[in-house]
């Protein structure tokens, strides 16, 4: 039975954003009419050909003298849910990021219901920055939406962040894993040939040795610990190294590093020549493929990830993944033999606020040695990892298919 989904969630550069827009640009090509309403274009359907229909509330022309701006936008966005409720028959309302997008989709439900006699399921899916973003002041709101009668289904990621969910807001209702559709027509291995071609459109050679990071480069990235990593792994291997950081500039992050322009075919933006190691930064980039297939590892070293949409990606593309192990998708990585796991220390989510918002160094948090040993190890058995990679390959485009995933989002629609 084909569905009417009706869902909101942020626009900006983040996992949660692009995982929620790619399961619902697949359900549209698999003829479900998809509506989605945010406050910018979700930057997905900015670079992706889609049948989803985006609406899309500007605020510049709003007079906010009198009321206070964001309680007007919340406001008029509910009315523009609840005016497409109206034209919809049997909708699903599906929204990510649980403030302001699931709070306005339960408002919206609770208000049809009562003012139009308007039936209509509600699915939440929080994502890891509506967990440990909101601190201990927004607990009882969490707890409460979470757990509201009026919300039908709460679905996230992974096991391991549906238990951290679970007990740091005492949630006391059934909480479901559907994953992240990986885009398989896009991250896939490429032979040795296809990869020494690219190479050299890039300037370089089969021999260097390369090292990816792909992120939002917040602080909870930790992009300068990826730096360090990179650079005492680059002291051991003997071969050249480079590594490339896809993402936004971390420009406050970064600030002791100098920026030098590059433009290597409309890829590199910035260079950044440290001692055994080249750094090359592509800023936001639509293809991120583009560099992943070419690269012989990629790194992560994030505090805490509900999921990791780069890793999967990587692992698609037989890239072996070095990262920590605070990440949900780990027990996929070691199912599929996809990379090592390094240690990091394991912080609350009121520490994890406290230690991000503290500006001090976070090195001393993450088993450094750890992670170098891996990447060399990788540098010194290139065959062997791309081999392991395959393998991988294999596992995460059959796990994270849309097929699979979306047996188990139509458990919650249907």
């Amino acid at each position: 039975m084909k569905k009417n989904i009706i869902s909101a969630f942020h626009h900006q550069f983040a996992g949660g954003s692009k995982s929620t827009s790619r399961l619902l640009h697949y359900l549209s090509q698999n003829g479900h009419t998809v509506d989605v309403f945010a406050f910018e274009t979700p930057q997905y359907f900015t670079y992706t050909k889609s049948t989803v229909r985006t609406h899309i509330l500007g605020m510049d022309n709003v007079n906010s003298e009198v009321i206070d701006k964001s309680l007007l936008k919340n406001y008029l966005f509910t009315e523009k849910i609840m005016s497409s409720l109206l034209k919809t028959d049997n909708p699903v309302l599906f929204g990510a990021n649980l403030f302001p997008y699931c709070n306005i989709l339960l408002d919206a439900k609770i208000q049809m219901q009562h003012q139009k006699n308007i039936a209509t399921k509600l699915i939440v899916h929080p994502v890891g920055s509506d967990i440990w973003q909101v601190g201990s002041q927004m607990k009882s709101r969490v707890k409460w939406l979470l757990e509201n009668p009026q919300v039908d289904s709460v679905i996230t990621y992974s096991h391991t962040f549906i238990d951290e969910i679970k007990e740091y807001f005492d949630i006391d209702r059934e909480m479901n894993v559907v994953p992240p559709v990986l885009e398989r027509e896009i991250f896939y291995p490429l032979n040795e040939l296809k990869i020494s071609e690219r190479r050299k459109l890039l300037g370089m050679n089969d021999d260097v040795f390369i090292m990816h990071h792909h992120s939002s480069m917040r602080k909870i990235k930790c992009p300068e610990i990826i730096l360090d990593i990179a650079q005492k792994a680059a002291q051991g291997i003997a071969d050249k190294c480079i590594l490339v950081m896809t993402g936004p500039i971390p420009y406050d992050t970064i600030s002791r590093l100098h920026l030098k322009s590059t433009k290597i075919n409309d890829v590199f933006i910035y260079k950044t020549e440290l001692r055994n190691l080249i750094v090359y930064w592509t800023g936001i980039i639509s293809n991120v493929e583009y560099v992943m297939q070419i690269s012989d590892v990629e790194l992560n070293a994030s505090l805490h990830d509900s999921f990791n949409l780069a890793l999967m990606e990587a692992m698609a593309c037989g890239i072996p993944v070095v990262t920590s192990d605070e990440v949900g998708i780990g027990n996929h990585i070691g199912k599929a033999n996809g990379g090592v796991c390094f240690p990091v220390k394991k912080l609350k989510f009121d520490e994890l606020n406290n230690v991000l918002k503290s500006g001090n160094s976070k090195n001393h948090l993450f088993d450094i040695d750890y992670a170098v040993s891996a990447i060399i190890n990788i540098a010194r058995n290139r065959v062997a990892a791309r081999l392991d990679g395959q393998e991988a390959a294999r596992y995460v485009s059959e796990e994270f298919s849309f097929d699979n995933v979306a047996r188990e989002f139509y458990k919650y629609i249907m």
